[in-house]
């Protein structure tokens, strides 16, 4: 009986299903004990689809897609550089250029480096893969298929918690449109790109949850992100969907980590709330 389902995100293309149980669970187990409570009754599993995501060595690269960042179409350009402005609207881009990195194409280079200056870290690289595999998702219909199957055949009518993180966000909800039928206690989104235009546009139905706040399978819509998360940068989701609940917390230097968030005890309240066997 699965009762709690995780739905991972990017960069888990030489990974595994057991690797990310035993990573999300430890974790998950801390985030429970900091909010006072006891995990050893929660059933974790993880849909996992990250190999979906791996070339086909069959005469193309055996460089890791993970990359994302080699060559791009004008149009994919186009839509990092929206993606850049929306969260910086300021953002002067014009001297942005830099050199080292020779398998990155320029005008790539250029939106890495002002990523990378805004949040004086080295997260672009994060930033703009995160945004390329949640577009090649939405677009491709064959892989966008094969990753909603996989999540399809990990929840059941048992699953009460579904929780997505970066990329899984945008799946989860995807799923959850395509599964009306399917009820659940609470919707946990962590480091979420949902917040932005661009990634929204290219959801099968954009007000998906919109009118009602949030879709109607779910109880609850809680949404942690920490600001410095670039993946997250364009903030809380309450500003499309008007029920969730968001909830910033301090990754520090690894903003996007998933164990990070996981571990924080307001992901611990939200869990516990829903599952009597998680008591004091």
């Amino acid at each position: 009986m699965t009762v709690v389902v995780g739905v991972h995100g990017i960069w888990q293309q030489q990974r595994g299903r057991q690797q990310l149980l035993a990573e999300w669970g430890t974790a998950l187990g801390d985030g429970l004990e900091r909010a006072g409570r006891r995990a050893a009754s929660v059933a974790l599993d993880i849909a996992f689809y990250g190999h979906l995501f791996l070339p086909d060595l069959q005469g193309k690269s055996a460089v890791d897609d993970i990359d994302l960042l080699g060559e791009v179409m004008p149009e994919e350009l186009a839509d990092l550089t929206d993606a850049v402005l929306e969260i910086d609207p300021g953002a002067d881009l014009d001297d942005e250029y830099t050199k080292g990195a020779p398998a990155i194409p320029l005008p790539v280079q250029r939106l890495v480096r002002y990523v990378d200056r805004r949040f004086n870290l080295p997260v672009g690289a994060l930033m703009l893969g995160e945004l390329r595999q949640v577009r090649r998702y939405l677009c491709d219909p064959q892989l966008k298929a094969a990753v909603d199957r996989v999540v399809a055949e990990i929840v059941s009518g048992d699953t009460r918690v579904v929780v997505g993180h970066s990329l899984g966000t945008v799946v989860v909800l995807e799923y959850m449109r395509q599964h009306p039928g399917m009820v659940f206690d609470l919707l946990l989104t962590l480091g979420s790109p949902l917040g932005l235009r661009m990634i929204r546009r290219y959801l099968p139905d954009p007000t998906f949850g919109v009118a009602g706040g949030k879709p109607a399978t779910v109880g609850r819509w809680v949404n942690v992100y920490d600001p410095h998360d670039a993946v997250a940068a364009a903030g809380g989701l309450k500003q499309v969907w008007s029920a969730v609940e968001d909830r910033i917390v301090d990754n520090q230097v690894d903003a996007h980590n998933v164990q990070r968030y996981l571990s924080k005890r307001v992901t611990g309240d939200a869990i516990a709330a829903v599952l009597p066997g998680t008591g004091r």
